[in-house]
């Protein structure tokens, strides 16, 4: 592992076709000496923080505000498809919201179900909030079309 170059670059090109490069690792110690460094490669959070930060160049102020509004105008389309008493909560909420299943269903077997289906579930809140157990937390995003989400909310019904 230590013997591995310190830093590995990417390279790409743009739309306009200039070739372009891009760190995507580097040694954790660059300003150590190689034989006395601890540790070889940084975790990915640098990659990841890469990633957001061309992701909100690209799309701007005007499209990061068109994205959140997309986010929350889906979301909200996405709690109202839910049958009524479902939803846990009444305040406010942004992209995600929460769901509470009926008393004979097993948040875990839903979800298998879902994942069969093509549908990443709901997270478990009881896993971490025992108060919540049965209650299901659904996140929803400006990638997700109307009819993706009603096919979702019917798979969900379909699955308790």
């Amino acid at each position: 592992m230590r013997r591995i170059p310190g830093r590995i670059v990417g390279q790409t090109t743009d739309r306009d076709g200039k070739r372009g490069f891009v760190l995507t690792l580097q040694a954790r110690e660059q300003h150590i000496r190689r034989e006395k460094a601890t540790s070889n490669i940084c975790s990915n959070q640098a990659l990841l923080a890469l990633c957001a930060s061309v992701y909100m160049s690209v799309m701007g102020k005007a499209g990061m505000q068109e994205v959140a509004r997309q986010n929350m105008s889906k979301a909200h389309y996405a709690s109202g498809r839910f049958p009524s008493g479902s939803k846990a909560f009444t305040e406010p909420f942004f992209n995600e919201f929460v769901i509470k299943l009926p008393e004979s269903s097993n948040i875990p077997s839903v979800n298998a179900k879902l994942l069969k289906a093509g549908y990443i579930g709901g997270y478990d809140l009881g896993r971490d909030y025992p108060e919540l157990a049965g209650h299901m937390l659904v996140a929803v995003t400006e990638r997700r079309t109307k009819g993706e989400i009603d096919d979702f909310v019917r798979e969900w019904e379909a699955s308790l």
